[in-house]
């Protein structure tokens, strides 16, 4: 049997993931503790295991392992942490660098938005524990498990659960080392999510050009510079793989030119494995456009969104820089209406 424990990354989260392994091999037997983000990962995890049972752990669930675990109308848990903490702690204790660790905390409440409010779901927050040893029993009566009180105590205790309030003397201080452009990145990226937890809208995503990346040798650099364009046709920008909840998406490009840019051929395009959207741009001159392009994500969509500016034949000069991308929910085409422009086409 597989058991999912879903949540942001931090130490609350691998606190969820171990505790329910520990439950879980008290009540059932042999469990494996396994990360899990795909259904792939699921299946190879699932052949390759001697253990009767996985808890997966999963911090950046695909939208199709989303779907099946919905569908499987299963009791799994979903650990909430603070989005600012998550950060912290990839950084701190991951060694990510600030833009992996926003891709990935981006990624993540992507998934929660999804997930939060799925039937069978047990969302647990840090900040409403008082004692950890209640916690281990709420996941050990949502999961099914026969654990005796005793039992639990000592799995609850046996590990800390190890996160402060985003208030505490470390968070201030890590948010308080970061510069200001540094804090932009987290405000378009990740801060949206935190205030859809709060009030149940999402507003724009913002992501800046330290999140995509500019091809190079022996590695790719961050596109927060200006790109001589002069060479051959190429990928100029591509990034930033950060996932989206499923939906309509709106994205504007702002991206500018040089005047000795004009007359050339540019695409953008957003992919996720394929092509989502696409557009061709012909800058005139020195000029600064905001492109938009329209897209949506269904369950379908396996990978994380990327967008991509292309030029399209050899340029001999000229130069281009990226502003920032943001990305908007806009609403669906109604149920009805798609319905019967479709019977009206077929007819």
């Amino acid at each position: 049997m597989i058991f999912f424990s879903v949540g942001l990354p931090g130490r609350f989260a691998e606190w969820c993931d171990d505790v329910a392994a520990q439950l879980v091999a008290h009540s059932l037997g042999a469990v494996e503790l396994v990360a899990l983000n795909t259904l792939e990962e699921v299946a190879g995890a699932a052949t390759r295991t001697s253990a009767a049972h996985l808890v997966a752990s999963a911090r950046q669930p695909a939208l199709r392992l989303q779907t099946e675990i919905r569908r499987a109308n299963r009791p799994f848990l979903i650990a909430l942490g603070d989005p600012r903490a998550a950060l912290r702690h990839l950084m701190q204790h991951r060694g990510h660098d600030l833009p992996a660790a926003i891709r990935a905390v981006a990624s993540s409440c992507a998934a929660m938005l999804t997930l939060a409010t799925t039937p069978g779901g047990l969302a647990l927050s840090y900040r409403d524990v008082d004692e950890p040893a209640d916690v281990a029993r709420a996941i050990a009566d949502h999961l099914g498990l026969a654990v005796k009180d005793d039992e639990i105590a000592a799995i609850a205790s046996a590990a800390s659960l190890g996160e402060e309030p985003a208030e505490d003397d470390a968070e201030a201080a890590w948010w308080n080392e970061l510069d200001e452009r540094e804090r932009a990145l987290i405000e378009g990226a990740v801060q949206p999510y935190v205030r859809y937890f709060q009030r149940g809208e999402l507003d724009a995503l913002t992501w800046e050009p330290e999140l995509f990346f500019i091809p190079g040798t022996p590695t790719p650099t961050p596109a927060n510079r200006v790109i001589d364009i002069t060479g051959r046709a190429r990928f100029l920008i591509y990034g930033p793989y950060i996932s989206l909840p499923p939906g309509a998406w709106s994205a504007r490009v702002v991206v500018g030119f040089s005047a000795e840019a004009a007359g050339g051929s540019f695409v953008i395009e957003v992919t996720a494995s394929t092509q989502l959207g696409y557009t061709r741009v012909e800058p005139t001159g020195a000029q600064v456009l905001d492109v938009d392009l329209q897209f949506t994500i269904d369950n379908s969509v396996d990978h994380p969104v990327e967008i991509r500016i292309t030029n399209e034949r050899a340029a001999f000069d000229g130069r281009l820089v990226l502003g920032y991308v943001t990305i908007t929910p806009r609403a669906m085409v109604r149920g009805e209406t798609q319905q019967e422009l479709s019977r009206l086409l077929s007819a």
